[in-house]
């Protein structure tokens, strides 16, 4: 709950600070704090928190046959459109076996700030220990931390700084059915 509301806070004072320009920084990070952040151990769990946030599935809906078996393999991707104007998308990669698939879980956002956005992360998603990694274009910001208790899992940032200011944060971690 601490977490929303500083990515609340944080909505707040980017607001101010970018003037004419809407910064979707705060947006980019609160929606992955909700969608990727809690771990979904099944696709469909995904896809019922996307679809509540205002996203819309880029394919048909996921069945419980989708889920069934010893392993899964389940892309799941949609897109978050606001004003007539695509502001994001999001991804869910599950893969392996079904008591423990191996998760990707990425959400996109443009309009995003390269400068706040590391700032963003590591307050709302209590991030710590930043790497940031080298680019082959000055344009473009990359980053991981370490999130969770102990060594964590592992969160990445990859942010342009040209526009559409195109931003990802991303998670992989090892699924467990709770």
């Amino acid at each position: 709950m601490v977490r929303f509301a500083l990515a609340g806070f944080a909505l707040l004072a980017l607001a101010g600070a970018a003037g004419a320009e809407e910064d979707n920084g705060a947006l980019l990070v609160d929606l992955f704090a909700k969608i990727c952040a809690p771990k979904p151990a099944r696709p469909s769990q995904v896809e019922r928190i996307a679809a509540g946030l205002g996203f819309v599935s880029d394919g048909g809906p996921i069945t419980a046959e989708m889920e069934r078996g010893a392993t899964i393999d389940l892309l799941y991707s949609a897109k978050l459109i606001r004003r007539g104007e695509r502001l994001g998308s999001m991804t869910a990669y599950f893969a392996g076996p079904d008591d423990g698939p191996s998760v990707t879980c990425t959400v996109s956002a443009v309009g995003v700030s390269a400068d706040a956005l590391p700032g963003l992360i590591e307050t709302s998603l209590k991030a710590r220990e930043r790497t940031d990694k080298p680019s082959n274009d000055d344009n473009h910001r990359l980053a991981s931390w370490h999130v969770g208790a102990g060594s964590g899992d592992g969160l990445e940032m990859s942010v342009w700084r040209t526009s559409p200011h195109r931003a990802s944060i991303s998670i992989n971690y090892y699924a467990t059915k709770r």
